[in-house]
């Protein structure tokens, strides 16, 4: 886990170095190889041209802009704007971001005159400035910082694409007229102009990802703060695995990135033996906390989510566990600190969960965020050591695997939808709300947990070849990456794939079962169903759910559904992939 002095020095300090190397790089390639190079050697045409076509309004309107871009100016108008901000988004790190950028702005700034001395051009120019020392604007530079700064916390706040595009837009505009009045005086030649741009449009990007970004040093700007509107700060609930999360030090970490976000101090509840996290979740909904942050493995996240299912408050993961199923699909970060960040300043994305029938007419449904199997993956779960998989991880489930390769294949009835029953000899059947394993496995290729379907794999190798044939699939295959497979050899594939939302196995004897990697006790039968868009999931900027009504197609590659014979039923077709 990094300390933050090294977040500090990876996301800011370093990338910073490399924009004012790479400024002064480019500095050093105009006056010197590239000078009297086209178009370097053209481009003091444009400065005599202004200066031939001056006027009194020009001149006055340029003064201005270059007054508003000066030390003072710009000084200013950032401190005004950052008190603002702090006001606005009730957190330190919206003017933190602004000051940031114009003080790293100006640092690049020195930074590069001490390397790059480049004449003024030779015209009359407006202002009295020394004729040495044009490279790089720095009017343009601290304008760029500044109003290029404000833009991005705008695009925060402000509501609707037009609005937004507008800020933008009066924003940017001024730095932009603020570049052509210093060429308009004469002060700077057009690339002096350029080069600021470039380095000022890098020291924001470095900024925006150290200090507004989910995945920021301090976390970010506020602008997913999810304050009442009735003055109440906002505050979290944390459902703890003791086992996973145990460290006081991690604990106070936590305490001390919610009050810097501005969040009231979190209320810690930690699960147990007989409530492994949903009577702690229901208890925190009753306190009525406005976010659940998990921090435990699988199974934890999966009782909390079945707590939360139809609800709005939003879920977020923490990971603590052996595979991390849910957070490793859907990108969250697996370092405690980043994965704080983005519970608090996160996007909220509307996920499917599966339900389970209860074996007993009496009993409790029973939900899952990742997948639901029976057979070797459950037997496989289950006899996985405890020891063994906190000192190596996910691989012991490997080792455990081998103890049962030889096992006798299941006697498997599918139905999908309802429909035609589908009878194979497998290994194991997961229905999957994602795809992926560890490594980047896709063992279910185009499962989108927002796609308001269940994804199912029957994995049925048989002998040697067959399972080398299978790991080769499983190990090769990239998402949504199914070739199509001849109609007479579908049915004796080691890997077929289908789609539904009712999904119902039925097996001849009682086979191991598991939900999120969690052994559930041996049945006969799994009956799983979807339940599009019942869980609010917290996670990292950029990614936008997709609803399920918006889809043109009910699964995304029309070339994944071929037709599935059986002896059974011979013209039956299914939404299958045959791998």
């Amino acid at each position: 886990m990094l300390t933050e002095a090294g977040r500090f020095l990876r996301r800011i300090a370093l990338p910073l170095m490399v924009t004012a190397l790479g400024v002064i790089g480019l500095g050093l390639l105009v006056i010197h190889p590239l000078d009297g190079v086209w178009p370097v050697s053209v481009e003091d045409d444009l400065v005599r041209t202004f200066a031939d076509h001056r006027t009194d309004l020009w001149d006055d309107v340029s003064g201005v802009l270059s007054a508003a871009s000066g030390v003072f100016a710009v000084a200013g108008v950032t401190l005004a704007a950052s008190a603002v901000a702090y006001a606005v988004y009730r957190s330190w790190r919206a003017p933190l971001f602004l000051i940031g950028a114009v003080v790293a702005q100006t640092v690049v700034f020195g930074l590069t005159r001490l390397f790059v001395d480049r004449d003024r051009p030779t015209v009359d120019r407006l202002d009295e400035v020394a004729g040495d020392g044009s490279y790089f604007s720095g009017h343009t530079g601290a304008a760029l910082a500044l109003y290029g700064g404000i833009a991005v916390l705008l695009s925060h706040r402000v509501e609707g694409r037009v609005r937004t595009w507008v800020s933008r837009v009066l924003c940017l505009l001024v730095p932009l007229a603020v570049g052509l009045s210093r060429v308009y005086r004469g002060d700077n030649h057009p690339s002096d102009v350029i080069a600021a741009f470039l380095s000022a449009a890098a020291v924001l990007a470095v900024m925006n990802a150290a200090v507004l970004s989910p995945r920021a040093v301090w976390g970010g700007p506020g602008g997913h703060l999810r304050h009442t509107g009735e003055g109440r700060v906002p505050r979290a609930a944390l459902v703890v695995n003791p086992i996973k999360l145990d460290s006081p030090d991690d604990r106070a970490r936590i305490d001390r990135i919610m009050a810097e976000a501005g969040w009231a101090p979190p209320l810690w509840l930690e699960t147990t033996i007989g409530d492994p996290g949903a009577g702690a979740t229901r208890a925190a909904l009753a306190e009525g906390v406005d976010l659940v942050v998990v921090a435990g493995g699988d199974g934890t996240v999966r009782e909390c989510a079945g707590a939360l299912a139809g609800t709005d408050v939003p879920l977020a993961v923490v990971p603590s566990g052996t595979g991390n199923l849910l957070a490793r699909n859907l990108g969250l970060p697996i370092d405690l600190a980043d994965a704080v960040h983005v519970a608090l300043h996160g996007n909220d994305r509307r996920i499917d969960l599966g339900g389970i029938e209860p074996d007993e007419p009496d009993g409790e449904r029973r939900y899952f965020t990742a997948m639901a199997g029976i057979g070797l993956d459950a037997a496989m779960v289950a006899d996985a050591p405890d020891a063994l998989k906190k000192k190596v991880g996910w691989p012991a489930y490997a080792v455990s695997a081998t103890r049962h390769l030889r096992d006798a294949r299941m006697r498997v009835t599918l139905r999908i939808d309802g429909g035609e029953p589908i009878r194979r000899r497998a290994r194991m059947v997961l229905v999957g709300n994602v795809g992926a394993l560890q490594a980047g496995m896709q063992l279910l290729p185009g499962a989108e947990p927002d796609d308001g379907l269940l994804d199912v794999v029957v994995f049925a190798p048989y002998g040697m070849a067959g399972w080398a044939h299978a790991t080769v699939r499983v190990l090769g295959r990239r998402r949504r990456d199914v070739p199509e497979v001849a109609p007479r050899q579908r049915r004796w594939r080691p890997i077929e794939h289908f789609t539904g939302r009712a999904v119902e196995v039925e097996t001849a004897r009682p086979e191991p079962r598991e939900l999120d990697g969690d052994p559930i006790g041996p049945g006969t039968r799994l009956a799983v169903q979807v339940r599009p868009g019942a869980l609010v999931v917290r996670v990292p900027g950029g990614r936008v759910a997709l609803r399920p009504e918006a889809r043109a197609e009910p699964f995304p590659v029309a070339e994944d559904v071929v037709e599935i014979a059986t002896d059974e039923a011979p013209d039956v077709r299914h939404d299958s992939r045959a791998g």
